[in-house]
């Protein structure tokens, strides 16, 4: 009875012994990663694992698992944010205008050079990606004068320059740049008083000039009239040189145009036109 009992506990271990080796063999990988294989004797595998069932030799392999999936990696002052790496990145400007950029980048582990990845920079590479990414924005802001940052325009040609740089530094750690996005650029309040300063001091140039040019063209208005006016003086003069009788139209005319109640008595047929003034006048 012992013999066989002793037995059974032999068989027990046995088993859980062969159980325990398997689950140190048998690895998943899942869906977006890839795995690093460190071997004791030979270091890393250079051919990294992809995604599924693998089988490693107990306690000689070892498995290191990598996300290779688009990540997102934010330098912001909101510590909530979920792929925050770090916060605004300060730069001095060309100017000398110290500034806090807020920006995102979408990035993705090179599945190919997780190997590599993890050879130079073992499994932590955030810090690395962070330094580089302060050190290049810190470069292409120092190319920039301030006045040009707070347009928007200007913001586009730094995260494309920005994207540029940040592209072929982070391809040689074995990391894909898929977008570089400028968050905001924060100034400092009395830059920022200074430019509401410069912007209102446009904003009543502007104004002036456009007084000035509409005063111009009053003017020149005034001018035309003026002429025009003057010319269809002489060309009524002309007219009453001419004829006199023009001139008794004109009269009625202005009598008519003004409403007043004059009676009067006209006739232009067979030449003949009776004169207002010498029947008013015939007293």
């Amino acid at each position: 009875m012992f013999g066989l009992g002793l037995k059974k506990e032999i068989t027990l271990i046995a088993i859980f012994a062969i159980l325990a080796l398997v689950s140190q063999s048998v690895r998943i990988i899942n869906a977006g990663r890839t795995g690093v294989v460190f071997n004791i004797s030979g270091g890393v595998q250079e051919k990294p694992l992809k995604e599924g069932l693998h089988f490693l030799v107990p306690f000689v392999q070892s498995l290191i698992i990598f996300d290779t999936r688009i990540n997102t990696l934010s330098f912001t002052g909101d510590v909530y944010d979920v792929g925050r790496l770090g916060d605004p990145i300060v730069a001095k400007t060309r100017d000398g205008q110290i500034v806090g950029i807020e920006m995102s980048l979408l990035t993705q582990m090179i599945q190919d050079k997780a190997p590599e990845v993890y050879q130079k920079l073992r499994a932590d590479y955030a810090p690395v990606l962070k330094s580089k990414t302060g050190k290049i924005m810190q470069e292409v802001i120092a190319m920039q004068v301030a006045d040009a940052l707070y347009t928007e325009t200007a913001r586009k040609e730094v995260a494309k320059i920005a994207r540029e740089l940040l592209s072929e530094s982070f391809g040689q750690s074995g990391f894909k740049l898929h977008d570089v996005l400028i968050r905001r650029i924060v100034f400092s309040p009395e830059y920022i008083e200074a430019i509401e300063r410069k912007q209102i001091a446009l904003q009543k140039a502007q104004l002036a000039q456009i007084r000035k040019e509409i005063a111009l063209k009053e003017k020149k208005i005034s001018i035309i009239q003026g002429e025009a006016k003057a010319k269809e003086v002489e060309i009524k003069g002309k007219a009453i040189r001419a004829n006199p009788l023009v001139a008794e139209l004109e009269y009625l005319d202005a009598i008519e145009n003004n409403n007043l109640n004059v009676p009067v008595i006209t006739g232009l047929k067979g030449n003949t036109f009776l004169n207002i003034d010498r029947i008013m006048n015939a007293n």
